[in-house]
């Protein structure tokens, strides 16, 4: 065998040889140390899974110090039992450090004891910090120091602290509560430590708290108004407070920092939908930590005030009803409208004020408490944002018609200008209703506001006549771009060419004008009369018959010349009784 070979094969024996002593037994896991009400403390521990060799015995061992000092307390030769309690130990005031040594028939193994546990209560551990985390509470700690720790007991502050949950392993040092509010109030939490054995430690004293953050949108402003409480529970103290802003979408950054006793903020020039997201960051001053508040989302709406308040139109449609239109601004946010009317375009009285919903293109009130045949008047209304911002339209008058018959078989009609602000009159329509209602007759310019009808055709046909005006206009408001052409009609009017009678003074009996006989317009067969009386007032002449006349005859002689009263009774064709007396001359 080669030298080379022989150093190979001796090199591989030292390593086997290395390995085989290099090797450590595994050791039982000591549970817990619980000190009995007595005073004694009972060990539990997990046997160990070992199989390089027979088992021999555990071995306990204690010390009043953790470092050193350690000496046997007790073996127990029984692999399967798994407790032994240390009599007499005083554990209600003393502490005492134990570990437990399985020891196993292994040649070349190293017996490798359990962790090390003392029997007092596992220590609390330290809260780092907490935050929120997509509306949730998240709590940060450091790991017990006790090393019996086995799992973390979560309590929640609500009138005390109440336990929420447990989250086990010593390492384990984040929880999430998914069930309190830090979205809407501050959440306080503290944590205890809990060995294998069900012992709680008592929870941390120094428990920590959300931030909770709360926002108002000032009215008829940009602005919000942020506040939110302090992160006081770190030792090291919060360095700043940043304010943290995601804009529509874009990605929360942040905006501004304040000091570390500051508890509100302002964040200002946003605009009208504007969707905000807001949270405060809490800086630890040591700069290892960061605290985030719960996120305060709102939709910005800034009252947006009106552009344009146009009055479109005013119009009779009754005697007491006046029908009034205009344009309110659809894009402003407002609140209500108040209507308000005048006689005399000075003094305004308000008519209504009513709540706007839902806010239409053309908003209209129709106005019940009118005398439309006697009054013209005069309508404009108010807009009013829900920051009290008033905006005044312009300024319609209502057409007022009046009129009078003529004694020369004419009627005339009166009516006073129209007027609107951004409008222009074209011209004047009026309508003759002869009873079978409303045909249009004549239109005149828009300088004319009287008319005079000849209504001389009807005469013993038609005596009442019914008028009506339409003011046609162009309305152009350059405030909302609006160009038509509208009309407002006046109120209605009648007038009645009355009944007329037409009597000769005087007749000649054997000459041209030989007949007594009055010519009646706009009166009846009906009810019908007529006397002649001489001057003693004895009836010399009577009749019913409309046609006939007096040929100053009496008693088949003409009368003597000279006057002679008369009395004439007719109905006229409006119902009417019309009575006529007077005298007439016989002339020979």
């Amino acid at each position: 065998m080669s030298l080379l070979k022989k150093y190979g094969l001796l090199v591989a024996a030292f390593i086997s040889f290395q390995i085989i002593h290099a090797q450590s037994t595994i050791p039982a896991t000591l549970l817990c140390c619980q000190t009995e009400i007595n005073g004694d403390v009972t060990l539990t521990w997990s046997a160990s899974p070992e199989g390089c060799g027979a088992f021999v015995q555990y071995d306990i061992y204690y010390s009043d110090t953790y470092a050193s000092g350690y000496t046997i307390l007790g073996s127990i030769p029984a692999i399967g039992t798994t407790t032994f309690t240390h009599v007499g130990a005083g554990g209600a005031t003393a502490t005492w450090y134990y570990y437990v040594v399985a020891v196993y028939s292994c040649p070349g193994y190293t017996m490798t004891s359990s962790d090390t546990l003392d029997n007092i209560d596992p220590i609390e551990p330290i809260i780092d910090y907490v935050t929120v985390t997509a509306g949730n509470s998240e709590l940060f700690w450091f790991p017990s120091p006790s090393p019996e720790t086995n799992a973390y007991i979560i309590y929640r502050d609500n009138a005390g602290f109440i336990p929420i949950d447990t989250v086990w392993g010593r390492f384990t040092t984040t929880y999430i509560d998914l069930t309190g509010s830090p979205t809407t109030k501050v959440e306080t939490y503290t944590i205890a430590s809990k060995d294998s054995c069900d012992n709680a430690g008592p929870f941390s004293t120094q428990s920590h708290h959300t931030i909770y953050l709360t926002g108002q949108q000032v009215n008829c402003s940009d602005q919000i108004d942020l506040d939110w409480n302090l992160y006081d529970t770190w030792a090291a103290g919060v360095d700043e407070y940043q304010v943290w802003v995601d804009l529509n979408g874009a990605g929360s950054i942040p905006i501004d920092a304040v000091s570390n006793t500051t508890t509100n903020y302002s964040v200002t020039g946003l605009n009208d939908g504007d969707n905000v997201c807001i949270t405060i960051h809490a800086f630890r001053a040591d700069g290892t930590a960061v605290s985030v508040s719960n996120e305060f989302c709102t939709t910005v709406n800034i009252v947006r005030p009106s552009a344009y308040n146009v009055i479109r139109n005013a119009s009779v449609n009754s005697p007491t009803q006046i029908f009034v239109e205009w344009y309110p601004d659809t894009n402003a946010d407002l609140e209500k409208y108040s209507v308000l009317r005048s006689e005399d375009n000075i003094n305004f009285a308000n008519l209504i004020t009513t709540t706007i919903a839902p806010l239409t293109l053309i908003e209209n009130y129709t106005d019940n408490s009118v005398s439309a045949n006697s009054k013209s008047y005069y309508y404009k209304t108010i807009s009013t944002d829900s920051c009290g911002n008033n905006l005044e339209s312009g300024v319609v008058r209502t057409v007022l018609l009046t009129g009078s018959d003529n004694a020369n078989f004419t009627n005339t009609v009166n009516w006073n200008a129209f007027e609107i602000t951004n409008g222009t009159v074209s011209e004047y329509r009026i309508y003759r209703d002869e009873g079978a209602g409303f045909n249009f007759l004549v239109s005149t310019t828009a300088l004319t506001n009287t008319y005079t009808d000849d209504v001389s055709a009807f005469i013993n046909l038609i005596d009442n006549f019914c008028y009506q005006v339409e003011a046609v206009f162009t309305l152009s408001a350059p405030e909302n771009g609006v160009n038509e052409q509208l009309s407002s009609f006046s109120n209605t009017i009648c007038l009645e060419q009355g009944p007329r009678i037409y009597v000769p003074n005087a007749i000649v009996p054997e000459g041209v004008n030989n007949i007594f006989k009055p010519v009646i317009i706009y009166g009846s067969e009906e009810g019908y009369s007529m006397k002649i009386f001489n001057r003693y007032g004895q009836a010399i002449f009577e009749t019913d018959d409309i046609n006939e006349g007096w040929t100053g005859v009496y008693e088949n002689a003409i009368v003597p010349l000279g006057t002679y009263a008369y009395l004439i009774s007719f109905t006229a064709t409006n119902g009417r009784l019309i009575t006529k007396k007077g005298n007439v001359t016989v002339v020979r």
